[in-house]
């Protein structure tokens, strides 16, 4: 009796191996850890920590864009300035009129504002002046600083080598030498901001630190820290966290 020959190919019977092979290999690699602040799963929304006193949501790398902008003229009308945004919401970016975030956010600022105050933040009112009042040299409300429940913002995302997460201050750097110091004010004026790189009555959380006066003259200007953030376009997790 002959032996029965197999009609399969020398190439598909290498391929099968080939296969066979990277999936014993991939059963051999260990689980990467996930650390304690990092989200295990994407959040569909906006998830909520109260144990860690956080919350975290996903958005969208836009900082090369963000990085594009071309100055801003703050005796517009409709001047929305340039450099401004850190985080914002995603239905109101716009690339046509400058309002570029470093990070477009899968949530709204309503969303983000109440889930933080669910977890203790607290913010006193911040008089509007201090942004409309902006072209008056001799006015005190460009000067005013926002007061509030600090805040800490982190940045997590997935990599060729697992996830990676980083500060806010890892990636921004200020002409002035400033770092951020954000405080939650809430929901007090409707400019989709989540995060501003100035004190903004517009958003959520806004930086003490710098006052709307402190833009117009041009000494703090905020600029990114290159090889930090991945691409544009890529999917991460934003965290919010409350400090003391």
């Amino acid at each position: 009796m002959r032996p029965i020959r197999s009609t399969m190919s020398h190439h598909a019977q290498h391929g099968i191996c080939c296969l066979l092979l990277l999936f014993v290999i991939g059963c051999l690699l260990p689980t990467p850890a996930v650390r304690a602040d990092e989200p295990a799963t994407p959040p569909d929304l906006v998830r909520i920590d109260r144990a860690h006193r956080s919350v975290t949501f996903a958005g969208v790398v836009t900082a090369e864009a963000w990085a594009r902008q071309a100055a801003a003229d703050p005796k517009k009308s409709n001047f929305d300035p340039d450099h401004w945004h850190l985080i914002i919401s995603a239905t109101q970016a716009n690339l046509a009129v400058g309002r570029v975030p470093v990070i477009a956010a899968w949530a709204t600022d309503e969303e983000i504002a109440a889930a933080l105050a669910a977890i203790g933040a607290a913010g006193k009112d911040f008089d509007k002046r201090s942004f409309t009042r902006r072209m008056d040299v001799d006015s005190p409300y460009p000067d005013l600083r926002p007061q509030g429940t600090p805040i800490r913002v982190s940045v997590t995302w997935d990599g060729f080598f697992g996830s990676k997460t980083v500060e806010a201050d890892d990636f921004l750097v200020n002409s002035g030498g400033s770092k951020l110091d954000l405080v939650y004010i809430g929901k007090q004026h409707p400019s989709h901001c989540i995060v501003c790189l100035y004190g903004c009555i517009g958003a959520v959380c806004p930086n003490r630190a710098l006052t709307v006066r402190d833009y117009l003259e041009g000494k703090n200007r905020w600029s990114l820290r290159s090889g930090v953030l991945p691409d544009d376009g890529t999917r991460v997790w934003i965290t919010l966290s409350l400090g003391s």
